[in-house]
């Protein structure tokens, strides 16, 4: 089981080569599985219903992650002005505990999108998924 888990969060390095989900915005390594879900949704036997309910998830959980990446992005580079302008130690640490609290959220929101796949594929699919990806990564490694 651990080894499977490692290969998932490996998937976020290979996968996210897209900026955008870039492992920097989040506490710890993005488990990005739903670009596997939507091209391997046929191999996976996802339904017309599942896809609806996966693609309406996508839609609404990817405006919050891109509002937060603005606001990181904001408050990077607000904290790099700062420390090249020798602000005071204080100040630089609430935007950084701003920074921090914005990554967690984003984190959790990644959390979110697992469990939501857990909850909307049968643990059939989700098995399917965990060793698709566990394959794709393997194949991508060689």
């Amino acid at each position: 089981m651990r080894g499977v888990l490692t290969v998932l969060i490996t998937a976020l390095a290979v996968w996210a080569g897209d900026e955008t989900y870039s492992n920097r915005y989040f506490l710890i390594d993005r488990i990005f599985l739903m670009p596997f879900v939507l091209k391997y949704s046929e191999d996976l036997g996802i339904d017309e219903d599942q896809m609806k309910m996966i693609k309406e998830f996508i839609r609404e959980n990817e405006k919050e992650v891109m509002r937060n990446i603005r606001i990181l992005e904001y408050l990077d580079r607000k904290a790099k002005l700062m420390i090249l302008n020798g602000e005071d130690e204080d100040k630089l640490k609430e935007v950084l505990s701003d920074i921090a609290y914005v990554k967690t959220e984003l984190t959790l929101l990644n959390a979110r999108s697992v469990r939501f796949l857990r909850s909307v594929l049968t643990p059939d699919q989700f098995e399917k998924l965990k060793d698709l990806v566990a394959l794709k990564i393997f194949e991508y490694q060689q």
